[in-house]
């Protein structure tokens, strides 16, 4: 039962980050690659500490807990990077300017 509450855990946490960065592309860059750098240092001391307590189950639950972790974080990470504001430079045509002829 704890298992499934730390998956649980994890899937409302990646939800209620979702929703505090609606429209703020930057949080989500950032967030999103600081659950990747999270999610990469302290992956196997969560699996050894989980494997040890639970046994294989843990060891489960900890894979799958952190394949979503480090996929909420790519998902954010492209979600803030394409949510960014591009300057667009403006191209001048023939019609705009006759002196380009």
């Amino acid at each position: 039962m704890v298992l499934f509450g730390i998956v649980a855990g994890v899937v409302c946490g990646l939800i209620a980050f979702g929703w505090w960065t609606i429209g703020f592309p930057r949080r989500r860059l950032v967030g999103g690659a600081a659950m990747l750098l999270t999610a990469f240092l302290f992956s196997p001391l969560a699996l050894v500490h989980s494997g040890e307590r639970y046994g294989f189950d843990g060891v489960v639950v900890g894979l799958i807990a952190i394949s979503l972790v480090v996929g909420g974080g790519f998902f954010f990470t492209a979600l803030g990077w394409t949510g960014r504001v591009r300057k667009v430079r403006k191209v001048r045509t023939l019609s705009e300017d006759p002196d380009l002829f």
